[in-house]
């Protein structure tokens, strides 16, 4: 057909076909990915355009990085090589080629020869995450291992050395270690070097420890610690800091409690100077932790290139993600959690508890509700820092408040054990003052925005109920003053302030679950307490009771359409009743009693059945 004989629709489909070829030709010089379809099928894609595209097919992701032969060939040749020269090692120690002396030398310049492989290596790609672990941290890694380890032969196997100079090496290493972390921004290396730098007094023991100088040790690694969580903001480092330093704190003040137990071993030095050092290290730490997350914080907030936000690979987001969750679950805070939401709430409410318990433990002769003044003034200090926040971070205004409640209910708690068995018994009052608080907690805080402090409330209450429950049901029972008058009027507190809250809380949508749970709970428990008292007066008693308190609870649930928990608490009551006339006191009881209080229930029920089929009058309107 001639050119000039085309239709105008003929024409147009020839240059669409003509640029197709155009497209699929420039395509052809590049190469096809997963994403991008063949020449062809772009052509075909291009002529029928009114056709609808089918759907991309990704490539399946696969679970490790695809790495390419030359990569696995380097690494397989760097370990086997390396298992050879610790053949060849271990055959020429054997021999007794090399001397204790020579070994040592060895592993210093095994050390300095992977440092300086690793100085020559590929310094870490931009992209790449402060998590990641290539072949240089791998290097950097193994040269730290390297003299760790050739130090601690040097002390150990050898005693070329003594311990001290080892544990000093240790602690150069550690710095060095944090050094190269922050030059590299590389978490894995900064993890080694704290990580071997808190384990220290356990790898080289001193049969005869010095507390001071263990104390200076300690401070300086948890310097060390806190100084790269303010600068890189590492999660990983801040919780291998908190958990070693407590947990080595704890451990030496063990061994100054047990100073004076026979077998213990010995101290260095006076032992009030121990208690000093430690007293000072404690407080100094605990007050540089527990204000490290906020701190952490603001100095972000500033925007200084000294202090960054570290890249996070896909893993450790999902793991900070995760402790988000578990966070907003354990204290109600929902309002847009951040990656250090968990250090800022753990670290931050637990720190000053866990300094008063380690100066408990530090000075033994101190009376308990020294510490308890002592947690009500960090309370105070605490509430001070909520009144005037100087951030417009309202997370912290949170947690200032919620230590608040946290560290008052720990100071009352203090005080009341020490006040134990002065007034009245110790569990008695401890059970009385933590109600008292939790009543005035949630009094306060009732309409208030602090959920994580009216939480705290919520569950004093409840882990007070629930004890009552378990000691009334379980552990004691009826009988003779099983628990005696001061731990039944503890136990009626506990009682009335969580019928208080069902009664508080009970239309309040947000916590729509726990006034029923306390309000049911609550009622369980007073009729195990009215079973355990009139049960030692009269058995019959305790019937009647149960039968009065059931037909109560019915008349006033009466025409009432919000009561449907008084009706069922009602019912189950009279059930509870008809169970012990029949079960109880059908046999236990005499005839006389037994005909009496058969007449009596059944006239109460009665009575009652008249009045629920009565309907309640509705009071006149007014003219």
């Amino acid at each position: 057909m001639r050119p000039d004989s085309e239709t105008l629709e003929q024409r147009v489909a020839r240059l669409e076909m003509s640029l197709a070829e155009i497209s699929a030709r420039l395509d052809s010089a590049q190469k096809p990915g997963p994403d991008r379809p063949p020449p062809r099928a772009v052509a075909a894609s291009s002529v029928a355009g009114a056709a609808p595209s089918a759907k991309r097919q990704t490539a399946p992701r696969r679970p490790l990085p695809s790495r390419t032969a030359e990569w696995w060939l380097a690494r397989g040749g760097a370990l086997l090589t390396s298992v050879a020269l610790i053949l060849l090692y271990q055959y020429a120690v054997e021999r007794s080629w090399i001397t204790p002396l020579v070994r040592v030398l060895m592993g210093t310049a095994v050390g300095a020869a992977l440092m300086i492989s690793a100085s020559k290596a590929a310094k870490r790609n931009a992209s790449a995450t402060e998590d990641a672990v290539g072949f240089r941290e791998v290097l950097l890694g193994a040269g730290l291992s390297a003299w760790y380890i050739t130090s601690y032969a040097a002390a150990v196997f050898y005693q070329l050395i003594p311990f001290s100079a080892a544990r000093l090496l240790f602690l150069a290493l550690t710095i060095l270690g944090a050094w190269l972390a922050l030059r590299e921004r590389r978490a894995i290396l900064a993890l080694l070097a704290l990580g071997v730098g808190f384990s220290t007094p356990q790898l080289l023991p001193s049969p005869t420890p010095s507390i001071p100088a263990f104390a200076l040790f300690l401070a300086t690694l948890s310097v060390v610690g806190l100084i790269l969580y303010l600068m890189r903001g590492w999660q990983s480092v801040l919780w291998l800091t908190f958990i070693a330093f407590w947990g080595s704190a704890f451990t030496a003040a063990g061994l100054l409690c047990c100073v004076n137990v026979p077998g213990a071993r010995g101290l260095t030095g006076s032992v009030e100077v121990a208690r000093i050092s430690m007293t000072l290290l404690v407080l100094i730490a605990g007050a540089a932790m527990t204000r490290v997350p906020v701190l952490r914080r603001r100095l972000l907030s500033a925007g200084s290139h000294l202090y960054t936000e570290p890249s996070r690979s896909r893993w450790s987001e999902g793991v900070q993600k995760n402790l988000g969750r578990m966070l907003t679950v354990l204290t109600g805070y929902s309002r847009g959690s951040a990656f250090d939401s968990p250090a800022l709430w753990l670290i931050t409410l637990s720190t000053p508890l866990l300094v008063l318990g380690l100066m408990q433990g530090i000075w033994t002769s101190v009376p308990s509700a020294v510490w308890g003044i002592a947690s009500l003034l960090l309370a105070l200090i605490a509430y001070r820092f909520a009144l005037v926040p100087k951030s417009s971070d309202e997370e912290i205004t949170h947690v200032e408040v919620a230590a608040t409640v946290l560290f008052s209910l720990a100071g009352v708690l203090w005080i009341a054990n020490s006040l134990g068995n002065r007034l009245l018994p110790s569990s008695a009052t401890i059970i009385s003052a933590a109600s008292l608080h939790a009543f005035v907690t949630l009094y306060y805080l009732r309409a208030s925005q602090f959920v994580t402090a009216r939480r705290i409330g919520l569950w004093t209450a409840g882990v007070l109920l629930a004890s009552t429950i378990m000691n009334e049901a379980v552990l004691h029972g009826p009988g003779p003053h099983a628990v005696g008058v001061a731990g039944t009027i503890a136990e009626l507190a506990t009682i009335g302030a969580s019928t208080w809250i069902w009664w508080t809380f009970r239309r309040q949508q947000a916590t729509a679950a726990f006034p029923g749970i306390f309000g049911v709970a609550a009622y369980i428990a007073l009729m195990l307490v009215d079973a355990r008292v009139l049960g030692d007066i009269w058995p019959p008693l305790v019937t009647a009771s149960y039968a009065i308190a059931g037909t109560a609870l019915l008349v006033s649930a009466r025409g009432r359409a919000d009561a449907r928990a008084l009706r069922r608490l009602g019912g189950f009551t009279l059930v509870v009743v008809v169970a012990r006339l029949l079960m109880v006191d059908l046999a236990g009881v005499a005839t006389i009693w037994k005909v009496l209080l058969f007449l009596g229930c059944g006239a109460l029920f009665l009575f009652t059945s008249h009045l629920l089929q009565t309907p309640r009058e509705s009071p006149e309107p007014a003219g």
